[in-house]
Protein backbone atom coordinates (compact mmCIF):
# COMPACT_ATOMS: atom_id res chain seq x y z
CA UNK A 1 0.00 0.00 0.00
CA UNK A 2 2.35 2.67 0.81
CA UNK A 3 4.72 1.69 -2.27
CA UNK A 4 1.57 2.28 -4.36
CA UNK A 5 1.30 5.55 -2.53
CA UNK A 6 5.01 6.44 -3.29
CA UNK A 7 4.96 5.25 -6.40
CA UNK A 8 1.60 7.62 -7.40
CA UNK A 9 3.64 10.36 -6.00
CA UNK A 10 7.00 9.75 -7.63
CA UNK A 11 4.45 9.60 -10.67
CA UNK A 12 2.82 12.99 -9.62
CA UNK A 13 6.39 14.62 -9.95
CA UNK A 14 7.74 13.27 -13.11
CA UNK A 15 4.31 14.61 -14.75
CA UNK A 16 4.74 17.63 -13.28
CA UNK A 17 8.26 17.87 -14.59
CA UNK A 18 8.02 17.18 -17.70
CA UNK A 19 4.90 19.81 -17.51
CA UNK A 20 7.69 22.74 -16.85
CA UNK A 21 10.06 21.48 -19.28
CA UNK A 22 7.03 21.17 -21.91
CA UNK A 23 5.84 24.67 -20.66
CA UNK A 24 9.32 26.03 -20.68
CA UNK A 25 10.04 25.03 -24.08
CA UNK A 26 7.01 26.36 -25.44
CA UNK A 27 7.95 29.73 -23.20
CA UNK A 28 11.22 29.60 -25.15
CA UNK A 29 10.01 28.77 -29.16
CA UNK A 30 7.34 31.97 -27.92
CA UNK A 31 10.10 34.29 -26.53
CA UNK A 32 12.10 33.47 -29.88
CA UNK A 33 9.05 33.88 -32.20
CA UNK A 34 8.25 37.49 -30.01
CA UNK A 35 12.25 38.32 -30.82
CA UNK A 36 12.16 37.45 -34.29
CA UNK A 37 9.00 39.56 -34.89
CA UNK A 38 10.38 42.49 -33.00
CA UNK A 39 13.62 42.40 -35.11
CA UNK A 40 12.11 42.05 -38.10
CA UNK A 41 9.22 45.10 -38.02
CA UNK A 42 11.80 47.06 -35.70
CA UNK A 43 12.16 50.67 -37.66
CA UNK A 44 15.58 50.36 -36.58
CA UNK A 45 18.21 48.90 -38.70
CA UNK A 46 19.75 45.32 -36.26
CA UNK A 47 22.37 43.99 -37.22
CA UNK A 48 23.88 41.11 -35.58
CA UNK A 49 27.99 39.97 -36.34
CA UNK A 50 30.40 37.50 -35.00
CA UNK A 51 33.97 38.12 -33.68
CA UNK A 52 35.20 38.36 -36.71
CA UNK A 53 32.99 40.93 -37.88
CA UNK A 54 30.78 38.92 -40.74
CA UNK A 55 27.65 39.53 -40.54
CA UNK A 56 25.08 36.84 -39.04
CA UNK A 57 21.71 38.74 -38.78
CA UNK A 58 20.02 41.51 -41.27
CA UNK A 59 16.23 42.43 -40.21
CA UNK A 60 14.20 44.16 -42.97
CA UNK A 61 14.92 47.84 -41.53
CA UNK A 62 18.70 47.21 -42.64
CA UNK A 63 17.62 45.49 -46.00
CA UNK A 64 15.85 49.20 -46.38
CA UNK A 65 17.98 51.58 -45.30
CA UNK A 66 20.87 49.80 -46.74
CA UNK A 67 19.67 48.77 -49.72
CA UNK A 68 20.82 44.88 -49.77
CA UNK A 69 19.06 41.90 -49.30
CA UNK A 70 19.77 39.54 -46.57
CA UNK A 71 21.13 37.00 -48.66
CA UNK A 72 23.18 39.64 -50.02
CA UNK A 73 25.17 40.46 -46.64
CA UNK A 74 24.91 37.31 -44.47
CA UNK A 75 28.14 35.71 -44.13
CA UNK A 76 29.77 39.37 -45.65
CA UNK A 77 32.26 41.43 -43.60
CA UNK A 78 31.11 44.11 -41.97
CA UNK A 79 32.94 46.52 -43.35
CA UNK A 80 31.17 46.72 -46.46
CA UNK A 81 28.39 48.64 -45.22
CA UNK A 82 30.83 51.84 -44.26
CA UNK A 83 32.77 53.62 -46.88
CA UNK A 84 36.91 52.16 -46.79
CA UNK A 85 38.37 54.84 -44.92
CA UNK A 86 36.46 54.07 -42.29
CA UNK A 87 37.21 50.07 -42.26
CA UNK A 88 40.22 49.93 -40.31
CA UNK A 89 39.72 52.28 -37.37
CA UNK A 90 36.16 50.54 -37.29
CA UNK A 91 38.20 47.64 -36.60
CA UNK A 92 40.51 48.90 -33.98
CA UNK A 93 37.49 50.37 -32.10
CA UNK A 94 35.61 47.22 -31.86
CA UNK A 95 38.73 45.25 -30.33
CA UNK A 96 39.31 48.59 -28.01
CA UNK A 97 35.17 48.07 -27.20
CA UNK A 98 35.42 44.16 -26.63
CA UNK A 99 38.65 44.68 -24.29
CA UNK A 100 36.47 47.12 -21.93
CA UNK A 101 34.40 44.93 -20.69
CA UNK A 102 31.52 47.59 -21.47
CA UNK A 103 28.57 45.36 -22.50
CA UNK A 104 26.61 48.28 -24.68
CA UNK A 105 27.42 51.57 -25.82
CA UNK A 106 24.26 53.92 -26.66
CA UNK A 107 23.66 56.22 -29.94
CA UNK A 108 24.95 59.69 -28.05
CA UNK A 109 28.18 57.85 -27.13
CA UNK A 110 29.25 57.00 -29.95
CA UNK A 111 28.34 60.02 -31.59
CA UNK A 112 27.51 60.25 -35.64
CA UNK A 113 28.65 57.42 -38.08
CA UNK A 114 28.73 57.07 -42.11
CA UNK A 115 27.43 54.10 -44.05
CA UNK A 116 27.90 52.99 -47.41
CA UNK A 117 24.67 52.24 -49.25
CA UNK A 118 24.71 49.41 -51.75
CA UNK A 119 24.32 52.23 -54.49
CA UNK A 120 27.10 53.91 -53.35
CA UNK A 121 25.46 56.98 -51.56
CA UNK A 122 26.96 57.71 -48.17
CA UNK A 123 24.74 58.62 -45.15
CA UNK A 124 24.76 59.90 -41.79
CA UNK A 125 23.46 57.29 -39.19
CA UNK A 126 23.46 56.78 -35.17
CA UNK A 127 24.62 53.80 -33.74
CA UNK A 128 24.19 51.61 -30.57
CA UNK A 129 26.21 48.30 -29.90
CA UNK A 130 25.71 45.65 -27.52
CA UNK A 131 28.77 43.25 -27.02
CA UNK A 132 27.19 39.46 -26.00
CA UNK A 133 28.93 36.39 -25.21
CA UNK A 134 27.56 33.03 -25.22
CA UNK A 135 28.85 30.27 -25.22
CA UNK A 136 32.22 31.02 -25.03
CA UNK A 137 32.08 33.14 -28.18
CA UNK A 138 31.57 36.98 -28.75
CA UNK A 139 28.95 38.24 -30.44
CA UNK A 140 28.41 42.11 -31.12
CA UNK A 141 24.53 43.73 -32.04
CA UNK A 142 24.41 46.88 -33.80
CA UNK A 143 21.26 48.88 -33.48
CA UNK A 144 21.16 51.77 -36.22
CA UNK A 145 19.09 55.10 -37.43
CA UNK A 146 19.18 56.24 -40.62
CA UNK A 147 19.47 60.48 -39.53
CA UNK A 148 20.57 61.62 -43.19
CA UNK A 149 17.08 63.33 -43.20
CA UNK A 150 17.27 65.12 -40.05
CA UNK A 151 21.17 66.15 -40.29
CA UNK A 152 19.83 67.76 -44.15
CA UNK A 153 16.92 69.49 -42.47
CA UNK A 154 18.97 70.52 -39.63
CA UNK A 155 21.25 72.06 -42.18
CA UNK A 156 18.60 73.62 -43.92
CA UNK A 157 17.19 75.15 -41.05
CA UNK A 158 20.56 76.94 -40.57
CA UNK A 159 20.57 78.21 -44.15
CA UNK A 160 17.29 79.29 -43.60
CA UNK A 161 18.07 81.21 -40.84
CA UNK A 162 21.57 82.49 -42.15
CA UNK A 163 19.64 83.66 -44.97
CA UNK A 164 17.01 85.52 -43.14
CA UNK A 165 18.99 86.75 -41.02
CA UNK A 166 21.18 88.15 -44.14
CA UNK A 167 17.61 89.26 -45.68
CA UNK A 168 16.69 91.24 -42.63
CA UNK A 169 20.23 93.06 -42.78
CA UNK A 170 19.83 94.08 -46.64
CA UNK A 171 16.07 94.89 -46.24
CA UNK A 172 17.22 97.61 -43.51
CA UNK A 173 19.91 98.93 -45.82
CA UNK A 174 17.13 98.50 -48.86
CA UNK A 175 14.65 100.32 -46.71
CA UNK A 176 16.88 103.44 -46.28
CA UNK A 177 17.97 104.10 -49.93
CA UNK A 178 15.60 106.75 -52.10
CA UNK A 179 17.43 107.19 -54.85
CA UNK A 180 15.54 104.31 -57.26
CA UNK A 181 18.71 104.20 -59.46
CA UNK A 182 21.22 103.54 -56.49
CA UNK A 183 18.58 101.19 -54.55
CA UNK A 184 18.73 98.98 -57.67
CA UNK A 185 22.28 98.50 -58.26
CA UNK A 186 22.62 97.80 -54.70
CA UNK A 187 19.82 95.40 -55.10
CA UNK A 188 21.75 93.28 -57.82
CA UNK A 189 24.98 94.13 -55.96
CA UNK A 190 23.39 92.12 -52.99
CA UNK A 191 21.63 89.39 -54.57
CA UNK A 192 25.07 87.81 -56.48
CA UNK A 193 26.34 87.02 -52.74
CA UNK A 194 23.05 85.90 -50.92
CA UNK A 195 21.94 83.67 -53.94
CA UNK A 196 25.22 82.67 -54.63
CA UNK A 197 24.64 83.41 -58.54
CA UNK A 198 27.19 84.67 -61.09
CA UNK A 199 24.94 86.97 -62.79
CA UNK A 200 21.80 89.30 -61.61
CA UNK A 201 19.59 91.62 -63.37
CA UNK A 202 16.72 93.84 -62.51
CA UNK A 203 13.77 94.57 -65.24
CA UNK A 204 11.40 96.71 -65.22
CA UNK A 205 8.11 96.91 -67.61
CA UNK A 206 7.76 100.13 -70.11
CA UNK A 207 4.95 99.20 -71.95
CA UNK A 208 5.16 95.77 -74.00
CA UNK A 209 9.02 95.75 -73.02
CA UNK A 210 10.96 94.75 -69.87
CA UNK A 211 13.94 97.12 -69.58
CA UNK A 212 17.45 96.39 -68.16
CA UNK A 213 17.62 99.02 -65.23
CA UNK A 214 20.40 97.08 -63.05
CA UNK A 215 22.32 94.80 -63.24
CA UNK A 216 25.76 92.77 -62.28
CA UNK A 217 28.92 95.06 -62.45
CA UNK A 218 31.54 94.62 -64.86
CA UNK A 219 29.00 92.60 -67.06
CA UNK A 220 29.00 94.00 -70.98
CA UNK A 221 25.95 94.72 -71.21
CA UNK A 222 24.58 98.25 -71.71
CA UNK A 223 21.93 99.44 -69.11
CA UNK A 224 18.18 99.91 -70.61
CA UNK A 225 18.47 96.71 -72.78
CA UNK A 226 14.41 96.20 -73.58
CA UNK A 227 13.29 92.74 -74.10
CA UNK A 228 9.81 92.08 -75.94
CA UNK A 229 8.36 88.48 -75.17
CA UNK A 230 9.51 87.11 -78.00
CA UNK A 231 13.05 88.46 -77.01
CA UNK A 232 12.93 87.44 -73.14
CA UNK A 233 10.37 85.18 -72.55
CA UNK A 234 11.72 83.81 -69.44
CA UNK A 235 11.14 86.90 -67.85
CA UNK A 236 7.87 87.53 -69.61
CA UNK A 237 6.63 84.26 -68.27
CA UNK A 238 7.42 85.29 -64.64
CA UNK A 239 6.15 88.76 -64.84
CA UNK A 240 2.68 87.66 -66.62
CA UNK A 241 2.36 84.42 -64.37
CA UNK A 242 3.37 85.92 -61.11
CA UNK A 243 5.23 82.66 -60.42
CA UNK A 244 9.09 81.89 -60.60
CA UNK A 245 10.48 80.31 -64.27
CA UNK A 246 13.36 78.09 -63.89
CA UNK A 247 15.80 76.54 -66.30
CA UNK A 248 18.17 74.17 -65.75
CA UNK A 249 20.63 75.08 -68.42
CA UNK A 250 19.79 78.35 -70.19
CA UNK A 251 22.83 78.15 -72.81
CA UNK A 252 21.04 74.70 -74.51
CA UNK A 253 17.44 76.63 -74.17
CA UNK A 254 16.52 76.69 -77.82
CA UNK A 255 14.61 80.78 -76.83
CA UNK A 256 18.16 82.02 -74.99
CA UNK A 257 18.42 85.25 -76.20
CA UNK A 258 21.57 86.34 -78.65
CA UNK A 259 23.55 89.24 -76.12
CA UNK A 260 23.90 86.51 -73.67
CA UNK A 261 25.71 84.30 -76.10
CA UNK A 262 29.17 85.11 -75.07
CA UNK A 263 28.49 84.06 -71.27
CA UNK A 264 28.18 81.03 -69.83
CA UNK A 265 24.62 80.90 -68.12
CA UNK A 266 23.52 77.37 -66.84
CA UNK A 267 20.70 77.29 -64.49
CA UNK A 268 18.11 80.51 -64.32
CA UNK A 269 15.78 81.90 -63.20
CA UNK A 270 13.55 84.88 -63.25
CA UNK A 271 11.74 85.99 -60.32
CA UNK A 272 8.44 88.34 -60.22
CA UNK A 273 8.77 90.74 -57.87
CA UNK A 274 5.25 91.33 -56.19
CA UNK A 275 3.16 94.09 -54.42
CA UNK A 276 -0.34 93.72 -53.76
CA UNK A 277 -0.49 90.81 -56.69
CA UNK A 278 1.07 93.67 -58.89
CA UNK A 279 4.01 92.30 -60.67
CA UNK A 280 6.76 95.42 -60.40
CA UNK A 281 9.54 93.96 -62.20
CA UNK A 282 11.48 90.65 -62.54
CA UNK A 283 14.85 89.47 -61.19
CA UNK A 284 16.87 87.82 -62.90
CA UNK A 285 19.23 85.35 -61.72
CA UNK A 286 21.72 82.92 -63.63
CA UNK A 287 24.42 80.41 -62.69
CA UNK A 288 27.65 79.55 -64.21
CA UNK A 289 28.39 76.15 -62.37
CA UNK A 290 26.95 73.44 -64.89
CA UNK A 291 24.60 71.36 -62.61
CA UNK A 292 24.21 74.08 -59.64
CA UNK A 293 20.39 74.32 -60.23
CA UNK A 294 17.93 76.47 -58.42
CA UNK A 295 16.18 74.11 -55.78
CA UNK A 296 12.93 75.14 -53.63
CA UNK A 297 15.37 75.98 -51.04
CA UNK A 298 16.98 78.81 -53.36
CA UNK A 299 14.04 79.93 -54.74
CA UNK A 300 11.85 80.20 -52.04
CA UNK A 301 15.32 82.51 -50.80
CA UNK A 302 15.31 84.54 -53.70
CA UNK A 303 11.22 85.02 -53.75
CA UNK A 304 11.89 86.41 -50.05
CA UNK A 305 14.95 88.78 -51.64
CA UNK A 306 11.93 89.77 -54.52
CA UNK A 307 9.36 90.59 -51.83
CA UNK A 308 12.28 92.84 -49.79
CA UNK A 309 12.69 94.77 -53.16
CA UNK A 310 8.98 95.40 -53.86
CA UNK A 311 8.61 96.83 -50.27
CA UNK A 312 11.84 99.19 -51.10
CA UNK A 313 10.82 99.82 -54.36
CA UNK A 314 7.28 100.90 -53.51
CA UNK A 315 9.20 102.76 -50.33
CA UNK A 316 11.14 104.49 -52.70
CA UNK A 317 7.81 105.23 -55.24
CA UNK A 318 5.98 107.26 -52.12
CA UNK A 319 9.01 108.48 -50.94
CA UNK A 320 9.55 110.20 -54.39
CA UNK A 321 5.78 111.16 -54.59
CA UNK A 322 5.43 112.85 -51.16
CA UNK A 323 8.78 115.11 -52.18
CA UNK A 324 7.05 115.47 -55.56
CA UNK A 325 4.44 117.09 -54.17
CA UNK A 326 6.46 118.67 -51.82
CA UNK A 327 8.23 120.69 -54.46
CA UNK A 328 6.22 121.19 -56.99
CA UNK A 329 3.27 123.56 -57.63
CA UNK A 330 -0.09 121.78 -57.76
CA UNK A 331 -1.49 123.67 -60.93
CA UNK A 332 1.45 124.16 -63.41
CA UNK A 333 3.49 121.16 -62.39
CA UNK A 334 6.82 122.98 -61.88
CA UNK A 335 8.94 123.36 -58.89
CA UNK A 336 7.15 125.62 -56.71
CA UNK A 337 9.09 128.41 -54.56
CA UNK A 338 10.32 126.02 -51.79
CA UNK A 339 12.21 124.58 -54.85
CA UNK A 340 13.21 127.07 -56.60
CA UNK A 341 14.64 128.56 -53.32
CA UNK A 342 16.85 124.90 -52.49
CA UNK A 343 17.75 124.58 -55.91
CA UNK A 344 19.03 128.32 -56.65
CA UNK A 345 21.43 128.45 -53.38
CA UNK A 346 22.78 125.06 -54.44
CA UNK A 347 22.96 126.42 -57.86
CA UNK A 348 24.42 129.31 -56.22
CA UNK A 349 26.99 127.91 -53.98
CA UNK A 350 28.57 126.28 -57.07
CA UNK A 351 28.66 128.72 -59.02
CA UNK A 352 30.92 130.69 -56.09
CA UNK A 353 32.70 127.44 -55.60
CA UNK A 354 33.68 126.77 -59.47
CA UNK A 355 33.65 130.55 -60.52
CA UNK A 356 31.08 129.89 -63.39
CA UNK A 357 28.40 132.36 -64.37
CA UNK A 358 24.60 132.16 -62.78
CA UNK A 359 21.57 134.26 -64.23
CA UNK A 360 17.72 133.83 -63.26
CA UNK A 361 15.17 135.23 -64.89
CA UNK A 362 11.27 136.25 -63.76
CA UNK A 363 8.50 136.15 -66.00
CA UNK A 364 5.31 137.89 -65.47
CA UNK A 365 1.83 137.50 -67.21
CA UNK A 366 0.86 140.90 -68.12
CA UNK A 367 -2.71 141.63 -67.19
CA UNK A 368 -3.44 138.59 -65.71
CA UNK A 369 -6.17 140.12 -63.73
CA UNK A 370 -7.38 141.31 -66.38
CA UNK A 371 -7.99 137.48 -67.85
CA UNK A 372 -9.24 135.92 -64.49
CA UNK A 373 -11.79 138.87 -64.67
CA UNK A 374 -13.08 138.50 -68.15
CA UNK A 375 -12.75 134.73 -69.03
CA UNK A 376 -12.67 133.39 -65.34
CA UNK A 377 -10.38 131.95 -62.97
CA UNK A 378 -10.49 128.06 -64.74
CA UNK A 379 -9.61 129.99 -68.16
CA UNK A 380 -6.84 131.65 -66.05
CA UNK A 381 -5.37 128.55 -64.68
CA UNK A 382 -5.20 126.93 -68.02
CA UNK A 383 -3.29 130.24 -69.15
CA UNK A 384 -0.56 129.45 -66.64
CA UNK A 385 -0.42 126.03 -67.17
CA UNK A 386 0.40 126.29 -70.87
CA UNK A 387 2.63 129.15 -70.25
CA UNK A 388 4.41 127.05 -67.89
CA UNK A 389 4.82 123.97 -70.08
CA UNK A 390 5.95 126.70 -73.58
CA UNK A 391 8.56 127.76 -70.75
CA UNK A 392 9.85 124.28 -69.80
CA UNK A 393 10.03 123.75 -73.33
CA UNK A 394 11.91 126.73 -74.44
CA UNK A 395 14.44 126.30 -71.51
CA UNK A 396 15.10 122.02 -72.57
CA UNK A 397 15.75 123.69 -76.32
CA UNK A 398 18.96 125.46 -74.82
CA UNK A 399 22.47 124.19 -74.92
CA UNK A 400 23.37 125.81 -71.23
CA UNK A 401 23.57 121.95 -69.54
CA UNK A 402 27.25 122.07 -67.65
CA UNK A 403 28.89 119.40 -65.44
CA UNK A 404 30.89 120.76 -61.86
CA UNK A 405 33.21 118.76 -61.74
CA UNK A 406 32.69 114.98 -61.03
CA UNK A 407 29.11 115.81 -59.89
CA UNK A 408 26.14 115.23 -61.58
CA UNK A 409 24.40 117.62 -64.41
CA UNK A 410 22.86 121.20 -63.61
CA UNK A 411 20.33 122.22 -66.01
CA UNK A 412 17.94 125.17 -66.13
CA UNK A 413 15.00 125.43 -63.69
CA UNK A 414 11.56 126.93 -63.93
CA UNK A 415 9.46 127.18 -60.88
CA UNK A 416 5.91 129.10 -60.17
CA UNK A 417 7.20 131.96 -57.21
CA UNK A 418 3.52 132.79 -56.73
CA UNK A 419 0.35 134.04 -58.84
CA UNK A 420 0.96 134.56 -61.98
CA UNK A 421 5.01 134.92 -61.52
CA UNK A 422 7.93 132.75 -62.54
CA UNK A 423 11.49 132.50 -62.15
CA UNK A 424 13.81 130.89 -64.33
CA UNK A 425 17.54 129.99 -63.12
CA UNK A 426 20.23 129.16 -66.02
CA UNK A 427 23.41 127.60 -63.99
CA UNK A 428 26.93 128.27 -65.73
CA UNK A 429 24.95 130.55 -68.17
CA UNK A 430 26.62 133.64 -69.54
CA UNK A 431 24.19 136.78 -69.21
CA UNK A 432 23.69 136.37 -73.48
CA UNK A 433 22.73 133.19 -73.55
CA UNK A 434 19.83 133.52 -70.78
CA UNK A 435 18.63 137.31 -72.52
CA UNK A 436 18.67 135.18 -75.94
CA UNK A 437 16.17 132.39 -73.98
CA UNK A 438 14.34 135.52 -72.14
CA UNK A 439 13.50 136.55 -75.73
CA UNK A 440 12.73 133.36 -77.41
CA UNK A 441 10.15 132.58 -73.91
CA UNK A 442 8.52 136.05 -74.23
CA UNK A 443 7.74 135.53 -78.41
CA UNK A 444 6.64 131.83 -77.96
CA UNK A 445 4.21 133.10 -75.41
CA UNK A 446 2.62 135.62 -77.46
CA UNK A 447 1.91 133.49 -79.88
CA UNK A 448 -0.50 131.23 -78.16
CA UNK A 449 -4.47 131.17 -78.92
CA UNK A 450 -6.40 130.87 -76.15
CA UNK A 451 -10.32 129.91 -75.87
CA UNK A 452 -12.24 131.41 -73.39
CA UNK A 453 -15.42 130.57 -71.58
CA UNK A 454 -17.59 131.40 -74.80
CA UNK A 455 -15.33 130.09 -76.97
CA UNK A 456 -13.59 133.58 -78.18
CA UNK A 457 -9.89 133.25 -78.56
CA UNK A 458 -7.60 135.44 -77.17
CA UNK A 459 -3.54 135.88 -76.53
CA UNK A 460 -1.35 137.05 -74.01
CA UNK A 461 1.99 138.48 -73.45
CA UNK A 462 4.22 138.33 -70.84
CA UNK A 463 7.61 140.16 -69.85
CA UNK A 464 10.73 139.03 -68.46
CA UNK A 465 13.79 140.20 -66.32
CA UNK A 466 17.28 138.64 -66.07
CA UNK A 467 20.07 139.18 -63.74
CA UNK A 468 23.54 137.71 -64.11
CA UNK A 469 25.01 137.10 -60.37
CA UNK A 470 27.99 139.14 -58.94
CA UNK A 471 29.77 136.79 -56.73
CA UNK A 472 31.52 139.29 -54.95
CA UNK A 473 28.41 141.18 -53.37
CA UNK A 474 25.22 139.22 -54.48
CA UNK A 475 23.73 136.76 -52.38
CA UNK A 476 21.01 134.38 -53.85
CA UNK A 477 18.05 136.55 -52.79
CA UNK A 478 19.93 139.69 -54.08
CA UNK A 479 20.48 138.31 -57.56
CA UNK A 480 16.31 136.68 -57.17
CA UNK A 481 15.54 140.71 -56.45
CA UNK A 482 17.89 142.00 -59.59
CA UNK A 483 16.06 140.17 -61.69
CA UNK A 484 12.45 141.65 -60.25
CA UNK A 485 13.89 145.12 -60.50
CA UNK A 486 14.56 144.06 -64.57
CA UNK A 487 10.95 142.98 -64.59
CA UNK A 488 9.73 145.58 -63.12
CA UNK A 489 11.38 147.69 -65.19
CA UNK A 490 9.48 146.05 -68.05
CA UNK A 491 6.18 146.13 -67.18
CA UNK A 492 7.25 149.82 -66.64
CA UNK A 493 8.54 150.09 -70.57
CA UNK A 494 5.11 149.17 -71.86
CA UNK A 495 5.06 145.19 -71.06
CA UNK A 496 5.94 142.33 -73.53
CA UNK A 497 9.43 142.62 -73.41
CA UNK A 498 12.23 141.89 -71.80
CA UNK A 499 14.80 144.17 -69.50
CA UNK A 500 18.36 143.37 -68.03
CA UNK A 501 19.42 144.64 -64.70
CA UNK A 502 22.37 147.02 -65.22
Amino acid sequence: MDDRKKNRVQLIEELDTLRQIVALKTDRALMETLHSSLVSTAMDAIILVDSQQRILEFNTAAETIFGFSQSDVVGQPLGMLMPGRFRESHQRHIQRFSETGVTSRTMRSLGILTGLRASGEEFQMETSISHIYIGGKDYYSAILRDISGRISLENLIIRQYDSLNTLHLITLDLLNRRDIKDLLQFIVDQAVKLLEVSYCEILLPDKEELVAKAFTRNNPFLSGNRFTRSSGPLSWQAFDSGLPAILEDYSTWPQRNRIYEGEVFHAAAAIPILIAGKCLGVLGLTRDRPGYTFHEEHILTATRLAASIALAMENSRLYQEVNRLATTDELTGTHNRRSVLEIGEREYQRCLRFESPLCVAMVDVDHFKHVNDAWGHATGDLVLRTISEEVSKQIRKTDTVGRYAEEELSENVVGRFGGEEFVILFPETALEGAVVVAERIRAAIEKINFTGEDSLEFRVTASLGVALLNPKSDSLLDLINHADHALYEAKEAGRNRVCVFA
